[in-house]
């Protein structure tokens, strides 16, 4: 079945605007999972690696039911939000 969510982005990637498929997060300080929009269900910081980098950033104060804006490949034990899932 094709997807008409499913564009190509300039690097190449295929990105899923609207996911289909959730997965609960368990913060590693090196693991990586597919790439994809990360829910947050409780507030907190979240240190998490883009798709496209190899280091981790901190987004501060990530409210309760909302999605960070940015594609996400890692959760790193830092992280003070809880109640994660990946989508995509």
């Amino acid at each position: 079945m094709e997807r008409e969510n499913i564009i190509k982005t300039p690097a190449g990637k295929f990105v899923n605007f609207i996911p289909s498929i959730a997965v609960a997060v368990t913060p590693s300080d090196t693991a990586t999972f597919q790439e994809g929009l990360l829910y947050v269900g409780v507030t907190g910081d979240v240190t998490v690696m883009l798709a496209d980098m190899s280091t981790f950033v901190t987004f501060k104060n990530v409210q309760a039911g909302s999605f960070l804006p940015v594609y996400v490949k890692a959760v790193h034990t830092d992280t003070t939000a809880t109640d994660m899932l990946i989508c995509y």
